[in-house]
């Protein structure tokens, strides 16, 4: 294929390139299974014969590796980019019987089913060199039930077809290594934790409130074991005497096991309160946990957060149990801080 003179306007030639191109491709019909070598480095796959990169990443509203509720969906992102003039003409998805669909909006207006664990897209988009197509895709899931409630879906990138202007055929590429999207974890319901300053109570035995946690969730949900890390700040001599520290909901004092906790000045001390009864939140209700501990020095501050995750345990709507594990891989709500200050 020639190319009009260099003295030719490069846009009308760039045009004209791909018109010739264009009407190449669609006179070319045979689809050649390419073997090609590949390298993945974080979320990253580069396809050194084709000149092609791909990768993936996730947008927001959802964060990296999270929990989605049920109903909910979540959005990846496909980049491909090319080192030289290509037709990406397919990419090919596979994903678990957990996704029910998915869409990308800027090639159809409707959902690809999951009816058999693959959706393709046929792409048809020029990339010119260094150039790159930025594919969105809703991904949506099936509606959680006791079975699934717990498990982990993501959707990965298995196969690229894509017509070279070199030989003008089609080369289709089978991935060593699919490029996948963030894992999603699928639970019915997420619980609401919000760290918050106390009002100022103080217990008859002398502790003081030092935390409030406000739950929140428009379904029931359960907490089991809560992790609390509280630092003494700098420039304070206010401390944490060893103690086990006490919870109370409104007027009841709640049954908790817990190790003692010790929180010298300028220092930091962690603990897990454990609900002997697993403290039930009720749906759309607010419950507000008091917890309180026995603090000396004439000048306290004390700033209260929820760490570790991996120490965390709730159970969803249906009673499934997300252990600690799961809540460190795929806990990302924002739970603030509380933050107590005394002054005698």
């Amino acid at each position: 294929m020639k190319l009009p003179p260099s003295t030719t306007n490069p846009a009308i030639a760039f045009s004209l390139f791909l018109l010739l191109f264009s009407a190449a491709c669609k006179k070319n019909t045979a689809i050649v299974s390419t073997k090609v070598s590949s390298s993945v480095a974080g979320d990253s796959l580069v396809i050194k014969d084709a000149g092609i990169t791909v990768k993936t990443g996730i947008l927001p509203p959802v964060t990296q590796k999270t929990f989605i509720p049920n109903g909910d969906s979540s959005v990846a992102e496909f980049q491909v980019i090319a080192s030289k003039l290509i037709l990406l003409r397919r990419m090919d998805f596979s994903a678990p019987s957990l996704i029910s669909s998915s869409r990308i909006s800027s090639i159809y207006d409707y959902k690809i089913l999951n009816d058999t664990g693959m959706m393709t897209y046929f792409i048809d988009r020029y990339l010119q060199p260094g150039s790159g197509a930025d594919l969105i895709m809703d991904i949506f899931y099936k509606n959680v039930n006791k079975i699934n409630s717990g498990s982990v879906a993501q959707v990965s990138l298995t196969g690229i077809s894509y017509v070279s202007s070199e030989d003008n055929m089609e080369h289709y590429i089978t991935l060593s290594k699919p490029v996948k999207t963030d894992p999603m974890c699928l639970v019915r319901n997420k619980p609401g934790i919000l760290f918050q300053n106390p009002s100022g109570s103080v217990l008859g035995n002398g502790f003081k409130e030092i935390i409030q946690v406000k739950l929140t969730g428009d379904f029931r949900w359960t907490l089991i074991d809560l992790p609390l890390s509280i630092s003494a700040s700098h420039d304070y001599n206010g401390s944490v005497s060893k103690c086990k520290l006490a919870v109370k909901n409104e007027n009841e004092v709640l049954e908790t096991e817990s190790d003692s906790i010790y929180v010298p000045s300028e220092s930091t001390g962690k603990t897990v309160i454990h609900f002997s009864k697993a403290f039930q939140h009720a749906a759309g209700d607010t419950e507000i946990l008091k917890i309180y501990a026995p603090v000396s020095g004439t000048l306290v501050s004390l700033i209260s957060t929820m760490n570790p995750y991996n120490a965390l345990v709730w159970k969803d709507a249906l009673g499934t149990k997300i252990n600690g594990q799961q809540n460190d891989r795929f806990f990302k709500e924002i739970t603030n801080f509380s933050s107590f200050y005394y002054e005698e």
